[in-house]
This record gives structure tokens, sequence and C-alpha cells, in this order.
């Protein structure tokens, strides 16, 4: 029912919001009232929370198994994908990426470009004045997408929702295929229903699909040593969204350990020719580059632990001004958010570092450890952290389950991701939500399990009749 309420009231509010914008009313970010955000992040919060419910029985039963090919596991969760294929997209960015796909149509760059000094039929609905964040493999579909703009944008947003819908289901396949038998159907199908991937990379559309898949198939192509199918999926999911470059020292390191130094300084000569192309063709100077690092979030501070220093420096202006200027605050927080960076750096050095000694050579070793890289980045480095970026993480988490500390962080971190659109209205408690909850599971889960000696693997069962585990979400 909740699955069923959210697609039908996500779908009304943005065709609703359409036509009112269309005919000249108030452009509103994401909800339009109080009412209707308590509704809808009310519903999201509680529907992820039966979700976990429903995880925790899913795993703890022995039936499954592998008694079901990837084509059942499809049929048996297309009620919820279907639901999340027809919502409305939550938020402008959809709007966005079509208006950058019309840029592209009509020769505008959008690297050079400013979003809001481009006059396309979108224009109204976008929000974002800046030049694109978004890579070239991502301009691709934009533009794809963006020639359904001229039969109705609407069609045009539902093109690109089925190219995410794709993607999300190519990615359960890679999934499936990737994890050992005993658990890969289990895994699956946790991974094609969780609500906030298709919440927010299916119904929402956000581009942090393509570093899923980027991962996924990274994973898979890096385990048969397929190096360049494993280059090209890293570089595809840079080209679409900038995270995938910080995993890069990991399989530079990993390469060297497994004496491919071959194959690492082609992948680097590959890298240099792919740089040399953009900067001749689309990203022809320093600030189209520097376009792709977000610029336009820098000083700016939502659901992160820079979000509740910046609330507690607040709190000293309000009750102390005497002891605190405007200037001396905006100071002290980039001094703080330098300093989240170079935390961030060390973090990483020591992960380098510490792996030479606790390498086990496997591409699931690898995967881990880029997955913390990335849950630290944005628990402690990322000042402008929004909703969907916890995405990436479920992906890392699916492709590791037997990292029980790092899934349930994730679980944790995705819950509290959910929360973010009912706690909207409360910057500061949104902070304290996103970034304490994940943070206090990695930290109980760290001294429970790690005191625990991991289940052994269960033996392979024999086929049993198909009871639907998603029966209780319907």
């Amino acid at each position: 029912m909740l699955t069923t309420f959210l697609s039908v009231v996500l779908l009304y509010l943005g065709v609703d919001k359409f036509y009112y914008v269309l005919a000249g009313g108030r452009k509103f970010a994401t909800f339009p009232d109080l009412r209707t955000q308590l509704a809808v992040g009310g519903s999201y919060l509680l529907l992820s929370i039966v979700y976990l419910i429903w995880l925790a029985n899913l795993l703890s039963s022995s039936w499954l198994h592998s008694t079901w090919s990837f084509r059942t596991i499809l049929l048996k969760t297309s009620f919820f994908w279907i639901a999340a294929f027809v919502a409305y997209p939550l938020g402008n960015d959809t709007y966005l990426y079509l208006h950058a796909g019309l840029m592209n149509l009509s020769g505008a760059n959008p690297y050079l470009i400013r979003a809001a000094s481009y006059v396309t039929e979108l224009s109204p609905y976008v929000d974002w004045g800046q030049t694109s964040t978004y890579g070239v493999v991502s301009q691709a579909l934009f533009t794809f997408s963006a020639l359904f703009v001229t039969i109705h944008p609407i069609v045009a947003i539902h093109v690109f929702k089925l190219i995410c819908l794709a993607l999300h289901l190519f990615n359960g396949y890679v999934i499936w295929r990737w994890l050992p038998i005993p658990e890969r159907g289990r895994i699956t199908i946790a991974y094609l229903l969780h609500p906030l991937l298709l919440m927010e990379q299916v119904s929402s559309a956000h581009v942090d699909i393509l570093v899923s898949t980027s991962l996924a198939l990274f994973a898979i192509s890096f385990t048969k040593q397929r190096f360049w199918l494993a280059f090209l999926a890293l570089w595809g999911g840079v080209l679409g969204k900038t995270l995938p470059i910080i995993w890069a020292p990991w399989v530079a390191v990993t390469l060297l350990r497994q004496g491919h130094w071959r194959w690492l300084l082609a992948m680097i000569a590959a890298s240099g020719a792919i740089v040399t192309g953009l900067w001749f063709t689309v990203m022809p100077n320093l600030a189209a580059w520097q376009s792709i690092l977000n610029p336009g979030v820098a000083g700016q501070y939502q659901s992160s632990l820079m979000s509740i220093a910046k609330f507690a420096l607040d709190l000293v202006r309000i009750f102390t001004p005497e002891n605190l200027a405007l200037a001396d605050q905006r100071l002290i927080l980039n001094t703080l958010s330098s300093l989240t960076l170079v935390a961030f750096l060390f973090f990483y050095s020591w992960q380098l570092w510490r792996s030479d000694k606790r390498w086990n050579n496997t591409p699931q070793m690898l995967i881990e450890e880029m997955g913390w890289t990335t849950m630290f980045l944005f628990l402690f480095a990322t000042s402008w952290l929004m909703p969907w970026y916890c995405s990436i993480l479920i992906t890392f988490a699916a492709l590791v389950p037997q990292s029980r500390i790092f899934g349930l962080t994730t679980l944790a971190f995705a819950l509290s991701s959910s929360a973010q659109y009912l706690l909207g209205m409360n910057a500061s408690l949104k902070s304290v939500v996103s970034i304490g909850l994940p943070v206090l599971t990695l930290i109980i889960s760290a001294i429970v399990l790690r005191s625990k000696p991991a289940p052994p693997s269960e033996p392979a069962l024999e086929p049993l009749p198909e009871p639907d585990p998603t029966a209780e979400l319907n």
C-alpha cells in the first residue's frame, strides 16, 4: 500500500507541478507545502523502515538461495520497479538534465554556458544556474532524452527514466552474476527492492545510477582480469559523475601488487588520451573542467558534518554575537571544511598503507576497501550531502555482503538519507540524523560484530516451492 500511495501521489504532484509552473505559478524545489512534505516524506521513511524489517526476515530465511533464475526475480519484483517508473521525479533535477540536453542539441556547450543564461522551453523549471556538473556520458543520455521534448516534456522525462530503470535492472543482473550461488538470490532481490534505489535512481532518475553501473561492471570485469573493460567501466563512471575518480588509487595499487605494472602504464596513457580528447572538444579550458567538480555548492552545507558545525556556530552568533562575527564564522567553516578533506586524504593514505599488511589479493577485498573510502568521504568530508548520494554505497554493500559492518552501516545511512525529506524544514536535526545514525551504527556494529566470528556459509539446498518474498511489501 505504501508503494502504491507514493507512486500515485508523486505522479499527481509531478504532473500538477508541471502545469502549475507552465501557467506561471511559483516554482518550488521539492514540495509545495508542509502537508505534502509530511505525507510524502513520512510515507517514504515508513516504507524504508518496513523494508528493513522485511529484509531481516529475508536474510534470515534459507529457502531461497539460488533456486530462482534472474528472470523469476524480475517477475517477482516487477510491481515495485514499475511503480517507481510510473512515479514522477521528486525535485527539479530531471528538468535540468533535459535542459542540458536541449542545450547540446542547439550547439550550446553546457560546460561553458550557465544553465540560467540559456533559454529553452524547460527554463521555467530549472533552478540550478551554474554550468553542467555532469560528464559526457551523462550529457549523451540527456541529449537523447531531450529529443522527445518535442513530443512532450513529460514523455522525455519518462524516456530518461526508462533508461535509468533499465540500468537498475542491469545492475541487479550483474550483481546476481557476481555473487556466489548460495546468496545471490536474496541479495539481488534486496538490491532491486531497496526503497532508496527505487526512489532516487529510478523514480527521480538521478545520474548516480551511472556510478552504480560503473562499479558493478568494474567489479565483474576486474574479477575476470578483463582489465580494459574494467578501465572503460571506471572511466564511464567518471564521465557520468566524477565520484569514481577517487577509486583510481585503489586500482593502481592493486595492479601493482598483482604485478600488472604494464597494464597500469597503458591505462595511464589511455587516460591521458581521453583527457586530451575532451580538452580539444567539449571541455576546452580550465573553467569547463572545474564545472564537473560542482563549484556551485562551495561554501554551502547540507545534511553533513559541516552543517552541524555551522549550526553550532550559528548558535554562538545568536546568543553571543559579540564573540563571533559573520566573517569569522565563514573563515572557521572554510578552515574546518579544508581540515575534513585533509582528514579524508590521511584516511585514504592509511587505508592504502594498511592494506599492504592485510591484503588477501581478491577483488572482493578491493571492492570493500573502495566502499569504505567512499563512505568516509560522504560521512566526514562532504559538505553538501544529498539523499541520493548514499545509493552508490548500496551497490557496494550488495557486491560485498560478507562485510557485515559495511552492510549495516550502509543500511543505516540509507535510512537516515530517506529521512531527509521528512526533516527538510529542520536543517540541524536533518544533519544530526543523516550523519549520526550511520556513525552510531558503525561504532556499535564494529564493537559487536568484531567480537563474534562470522557464521558459517549455508550448504546448498534442494529447490523448494517458491513463496513470494515481496508479498509483505505489497
